[in-house]
């Protein structure tokens, strides 16, 4: 505040008297504004560079059932200390189009404020006529706001005006339900720096497509049902935050952290850059058949995370999601996964591991487990039922463990096979069909087409299989080179 009065000289700012009544200090609060309208200071029209400043002292400016209007350009209202909390404008306004503050001018600042509105007879319809606190005109891309904060009667009114566009510069504010542009039709494409909301916040329900940085919301926050297009940095959500539930999450999210559905969870699409990010259930376009295909850089999800029974077609570096996650549950892992960790049906199980992984981890039913393993897989590991389990493993694995059942077992092993390892009936094995190439592999018992009704019939060189296993019980009809099985192997 110092530094701003010694920019001014004594013919650029008003400071309002004040006694100890409020309702006195409102008035003359009024008639400040109302003299500095009327003002040129320094002989000039008034001007981004020529400002008038209304200075408030420490006091409660009761306004009653009057609105302060802000309608005219290059007027700030500033408390002259930076504990807000001692400088409070007050009104009792329940009628709509109306709010302790009404701003109609763009080009204003206004800083170390509370406003306050302490209506009880008005009610909140959801609509962008609904009274408020703060009530301005939409857009108004040069407004700044400081450290402000905005008290509603909750049920009666809201605490920033909603479904409409918040497109200035706002630090250090603090808004409730649906504040900074939240609900639908509404949009937050300013720059929030240092600001709290609670749900619905920040576009939800609506748009965030502006620049956040360290700002906090709650359930729905940050275009949570909506579209989260802007830069998220250091921001928390709560559930359906950042784009989810049937969202979209197309932004830039920079260690952000939301709840449950978000960033583009429950259904909905996460298609922009994450990094250093962690959502819980069902996040990152998990969940209900939602669509990963962004970039993901040391991101956690949740189970039924990642595209979850849906899409996971993305590049995941250093990723971690729980069960059902990258594509699982049944859905498409085809997209590109670096030293990521995934556990129950993960990686498109139960569905189909069409891309590429490399250094990754999952559980039961892993990589396309129960289903199609035909990806490019490099020193990964899955459970039982992994790689292609019941089904078709029709991919190239390098360096990669599974365990019974796994890389087609029970179903075909038709890809090509180095170094891999894995349990009972693995490699086609269980009475499926070994056709593939298998260098350096080892298997157990019934692996590489063994088992009642199995085949082997690929070209298997330097391999080791458990009892019954290279086609034993079946038909050995390939080309073996160096292996070894166990009592009854190679149909002896």
């Amino acid at each position: 505040m110092a530094d701003i009065l010694n920019k001014l000289n004594s013919a650029n700012y008003i400071t309002v008297r004040v006694a100890d009544n409020a309702v006195i200090n409102g008035n003359n609060l009024l008639s400040a504004y109302a003299d500095a309208k009327t003002k040129s200071p320094n002989g000039s029209a008034k001007s981004e560079t020529n400002r008038i400043v209304i200075i408030l002292p420490a006091a409660r400016y009761d306004l009653g059932t009057q609105s302060l209007t802000l309608d005219t350009q290059f007027i700030d209202i500033i408390g002259n200390t930076p504990d807000r909390d001692n400088h409070r404008i007050i009104s009792n306004v329940g009628e709509s189009n109306r709010g302790t503050i009404i701003q109609t001018a763009n080009d204003v600042r206004l800083e170390n404020l509370v406003l306050e509105n302490t209506n009880t007879t008005a009610s909140r319809n959801y609509l962008s006529s609904d009274p408020a606190v703060y009530f301005p005109s939409t857009g108004l891309n040069l407004t700044k706001l400081k450290n402000i904060k905005f008290i509603p009667n909750e049920t009666y009114t809201w605490s920033m005006r909603i479904s409409i566009s918040y497109s200035g510069t706002f630090t250090d504010c603090t808004g409730g339900i649906c504040s900074f542009g939240g609900w639908i039709s509404g949009n937050a494409f300013g720059t929030f720096t240092n600001c709290t909301g609670e749900d619905f916040s920040f576009g939800g329900k609506a748009n965030a497509s502006g620049d956040f940085i360290n700002c906090t919301g709650a359930g729905g926050a940050f275009g949570g049902e909506g579209t989260a297009s802007g830069t998220f940095i250091d921001c928390t959500g709560g559930i359906y935050s950042f784009g989810g539930l049937f969202g979209t999450a197309s932004g830039t999210f920079r260690n952000c952290i939301g709840g449950n559905y978000s960033f583009g969870g429950t259904g909905g699409i996460a298609s922009g850059t994450f990094t250093d990010c962690t959502g819980a259930v069902q996040s990152f376009g998990g969940g209900g058949g939602g669509t990963a295909s962004g970039t993901f850089t040391n991101c956690t999800g949740g189970n039924y995370s990642f595209g979850d029974g849906g899409t996971a077609s993305g590049t995941f570096t250093d990723c971690t999601g729980g069960n059902y996650s990258f594509g699982g549950g049944g859905g498409t892992a085809n997209g590109t996964f670096t030293d990521c960790t995934g556990s129950l049906q993960s990686f498109g199980g139960f569905g189909t591991a069409s891309g590429s992984f490399k250094n990754c981890t999952g559980a039961d039913a892993a990589f396309g487990g129960d289903g199609i393993a035909s990806g490019n897989f490099k020193n990964c590991t899955g459970g039982d039922y992994s790689f292609g389990f019941g089904a078709i493993a029709s991919g190239t694995f390098t360096d990669c463990t599974g365990g019974i059942y796994s890389f087609g077992g029970g179903g075909g092993a038709n890809g090509t096979f180095t170094n891999c390892t894995g349990g009972n009936y693995s490699f086609g094995g269980g009475g499926g069909i070994a056709s593939g190439t298998f260098t350096d592999c080892a298997g157990s018992l019934q692996s590489f087409g063994g088992g009642a009704g199995g085949t082997a019939s690929g070209t298997f060189r330097n391999c080791t299989g458990g009892d019954d296993s290279f086609g034993g019980s079946g038909i050995a009809s390939g080309t073996f080179t160096d292996c070894t099985g166990a009592g009854g192997s190679f149909n002896l």
